[in-house]
């Protein structure tokens, strides 16, 4: 803990080019006593040591609110957000931010100011590893202002999870089946095409054997009777439909499927061995399913 917050500077490539060509003049000015060489090699030894000074404190009282990671697949790409607090009375400027020993493939947002006594949210994306959870360990965040001739960094402390989905392939189709209790007495078991949904008005071509007699006895006009064709059954994605595939080939079709199914914002459930998610429908619901194929057999957490 002792490193963390602590703020770090070197020079930039453009910095030490600076640099060295302030030295330079200063043993030109001094070798040939001319004064407008020493005022200029004193003038940008000057902007040196404020460059400094300003780069050092563009870092000050910044810290770490809080930390986000968005899930991606194996061989893809999933998204870290940073949000960082700013404590003081003046604005710090061009901020980066990354993970510590990781190199990020994008960053986002990362031109804005932080403004005084508020929060920025940069984001970034990393290259995902193989399927698993890991854990994400502390924020690197740099800047090179105001003049470029320095870098400075600071070590914030955070942690986070982070799941990596198997990668999304297959060619396996998507069955439909319940198991039979499923079928009998799930919340979304299968109707029949026999419950009786409402009336209307009758039209040329309609079948006879579909009019409400009784209701055209009653001196109403001519109205037909629909009726309720049920819902489909929810999707079930099961481990067990795909013999003959190892453990992986089964783990990145499921994941294609749960994607499929997300996608077309039906409702389907997700079958295991020794676990099992009901059927429901949305994000947060495919978010689940991917999560439990992403850390299946699974050993355990890695950090990053």
């Amino acid at each position: 803990m002792g490193r963390m917050n602590r703020i770090y500077i070197l020079p930039t490539g453009f910095g030490l080019t600076f640099i060295s060509g302030a030295l330079i003049m200063i043993l030109v000015g001094a070798s040939y006593q001319n004064n407008l060489v020493n005022m200029l090699a004193f003038f940008m030894m000057s902007l040196i040591f404020i460059a400094m000074v300003q780069t050092h404190n563009n870092l000050k009282d910044i810290s770490l609110e809080q930390m986000i990671a968005e899930g991606g697949f194996a061989d893809g790409e999933y998204l870290v957000t940073c949000v960082l607090r700013n404590t003081s009375d003046e604005a710090r400027f061009n901020l980066e931010t990354r993970l510590r020993k990781r190199k990020p493939k994008a960053q986002y947002e990362n031109v804005h100011p932080l403004l005084p006594k508020s929060s920025l949210k940069l984001r970034t994306t990393y290259s995902a590893p193989r399927r698993g959870r890991y854990v994400l360990n502390d924020v690197h965040v740099s800047a090179v202002f105001p003049l470029g001739l320095f870098r400075a960094w600071i070590l914030l402390s955070g942690e986070t999870p982070v799941f990596v989905y198997p990668k999304p392939e297959g060619t396996h189709l998507i069955s439909r089946a319940l198991g039979n209790e499923e079928q009998a007495t799930g919340s979304h078991a299968v109707r029949g095409g026999d419950d009786f949904y409402g009336h209307r008005r009758y039209e040329t071509g309609d079948s006879a054997g579909h009019i409400d007699w009784r209701a055209r006895a009653k001196g109403r006009p001519l109205l037909v009777k629909e009726f309720n064709q049920g819902v489909p059954a929810p999707r079930v994605l099961d481990w067990y439909q795909l013999k003959g595939l190892d453990t992986e080939a089964r783990l990145s079709q499921l994941a294609l499927w749960v994607n499929e199914a997300a996608a077309a914002r039906e409702v389907f459930a997700l079958r295991l061995p020794g676990q099992s998610i009901a059927p429901s429908q949305g994000p947060a619901h495919a978010q689940r399913c991917l999560e439990a194929l992403a850390v299946f057999q699974d050993g355990g957490e890695r950090a990053v």
